[in-house]
């Protein structure tokens, strides 16, 4: 698979350049809305939220900073999902018309939306800066847990978007699920409002171990620790390599289905 991917790797820059540009084609604000649509929900969430959580000092941030350090990434992940979910379908045309392998459709999606990630979180940094709170050297390790959480997006994407060929039940499955992990998922609250049997709980989630590392680099400006690194890679690893699986045993029906 990475063979592949590494081979292909100019037509998934292409691709991905091309989606983020054309994304908003025709919209007067264009690819403003890569960055107004989040901030939205996240202007939401913070006039909603604010007064039910923690002060600052309590955070390490203002609740904004705090909500979007997490909220950011985590739409980047559900995005990374529901695009690569419906990847294969989206691209059937091509597929059945062009010899490439078909995970660089889902590779594709993850990096235009890695790119995505990278230009809200740029604007973050900005924002968090203008509310006091300054860059530290921590914040240049932030690369790591953020792209390692796009790449359990893009193995999960590839797993569903194989599924989703054969099931097309499983692309309306996905909105579901991703709106009840979010609720499950540290991002609007902080862990330390649970009891302690909610938090050992939270710690199971996959997605846990990226959230706790961005906060702790970018609002505590500490370093994660090591069974968090350890739990992301193997996490990242886990769900390309179950992906790749599940698209090699149904690759050989995959393009007549779709």
């Amino acid at each position: 698979m990475i063979i592949n991917l590494y081979k292909h790797r100019g037509y998934i820059w292409r691709t991905a350049l091309a989606e983020v540009r054309t994304r908003y084609a025709g919209a007067g604000l264009g690819a403003l809305w890569n960055l107004l649509q989040p901030l939205s929900m996240i202007l939401v969430f913070t006039v909603i939220f604010t007064q039910l959580m923690p002060r600052a000092g309590e955070l390490g941030a203002p609740y904004p900073v705090y909500l979007c350090a997490a909220l950011l990434p985590w739409s980047a992940f559900g995005e990374c999902i529901s695009r690569g979910t419906q990847a294969f379908i989206t691209n059937a045309a091509y597929l059945r018309k062009m010899p490439i392998p078909e995970q660089v459709f889902v590779a594709q999606t993850a990096l235009a939306t890695a790119i995505g990630l990278t230009l809200s979180f740029a604007t973050l940094i900005v924002v968090a800066a203008a509310l006091g709170h300054y860059p530290s050297w921590h914040w240049l390790l932030l690369p790591g847990p953020l792209l390692l959480l796009i790449g359990l997006g893009f193995g999960l994407g590839m797993m569903l978007g194989t599924l989703n060929a054969f099931l097309r039940d499983v692309g309306q499955v996905v909105p579901i699920v991703l709106q009840v992990w979010f609720w499950l998922t540290p991002v609007v609250y902080p862990k330390s409002i649970l009891s302690p049997t909610m938090r050992a709980v939270i710690e199971w989630n996959p997605v846990y171990p990226y959230m706790e590392s961005i906060r702790s680099l970018f609002i505590t400006r500490e370093l994660p620790n090591a069974s968090l690194w350890i739990a992301m890679l193997a996490w990242t690893i886990a769900s390309s390599a179950l992906g790749y699986v599940v698209l090699r045993k149904l690759r050989p029906e995959l393009r007549d289905v779709i």
